[in-house]
């Protein structure tokens, strides 16, 4: 059941991708980011009823710190996908996003085996035949800078909540989605942007957001049954994310990018499994 939830983290990240994608085509990504946000954190507060836990003042902080990362993250893949597609974007922000909060558990005591060591090891050299593989003229060298900030946001986020208790049930999470509207928000006032994308693809924002908050409601019921499986599926998000990539929107992928993704995919798996 674990490794189901997992997968369906994973397709509810590859189907937030295929309306965000549509939605950052036709406005700023910030934009796109408070609608992003904003129905998700509605989302995330109308399960918390659903979600065995009480209200933690210092769970609920570390929730609102997250969420400026896991915000930053997401604003930095879209730019990532925008720039480079989804064959670039999607490996880079998985390895990282999930080899930071290893290496985070690592410091503080715990001793990973030798897998998860070869593990992060190989999910880097995949990296490496990703970004090496891309096609003159498709602004690979930028993506993979966007998606690198994205990794790095996203790691520092998710390593945040390395320290949570169980019994915080979901409020960690609307903390998250909190933060990060708010912080999308702010950047968006002070840009002078518009506050929301154009009408016509409203409908494929807040649906972004819904499948935003699928992914964290499939994770935190996946973990209950089965926490190793539930991690190694949502870290297959890169397949799912490169799929819809390559069947809605046509990103190239050559042979050494599609050997590099499946080798940082390998290598995710074994890190996230320890």
């Amino acid at each position: 059941m674990g490794a189901l939830f997992g997968l369906l983290t994973s397709l509810s990240i590859g189907t937030s991708d295929l309306f965000g994608r549509r939605v950052v085509m036709r406005c700023h990504v910030l934009s796109a980011m408070v609608t992003f946000q904003g129905s998700a954190a509605i989302v995330s507060l109308a399960i918390v009823p659903f979600v065995p836990g009480s209200f933690a003042s210092d769970d609920f902080l570390r929730g609102l710190i997250s969420g400026i990362g896991l915000g930053t993250g997401l604003a930095c893949y879209y730019t990532s996908l925008d720039r480079a597609g989804s064959a670039v974007a999607a490996p880079i922000v998985a390895t990282l996003s999930a080899v930071i909060p290893f290496a985070y558990t690592t410091l503080r005591g715990h001793d990973p085996p030798l897998i998860a060591i070869i593990g992060a090891a190989v999910a880097f050299g995949g990296l490496g035949l990703v970004t090496a593989g891309g096609t003159r003229g498709s602004h690979v060298a930028t993506g993979t800078a966007w998606a690198l900030v994205s990794g790095l946001a996203y790691g520092v986020g998710l390593g945040i909540l390395v320290d949570l208790s169980e019994s915080s049930g979901a409020w960690p999470g609307v903390g998250q989605r909190l933060s990060s509207v708010a912080a999308m928000g702010a950047l968006v006032a002070i840009r002078r942007l518009p506050a929301l994308p154009p009408p016509e693809v409203m409908g494929y924002a807040m649906l972004t957001g819904v499948a935003s908050a699928a992914a964290t409601i499939f994770y935190i019921v996946g973990i209950w049954f089965d926490a190793p499986a539930t991690v190694v599926g949502a870290s297959m998000f890169p397949v799912m994310s490169v799929l819809v990539g390559r069947a809605a929107y046509n990103d190239p992928i050559n042979m050494r990018q599609a050997i590099g993704i499946a080798a940082a995919v390998a290598g995710v798996t074994a890190v996230v499994a320890f």
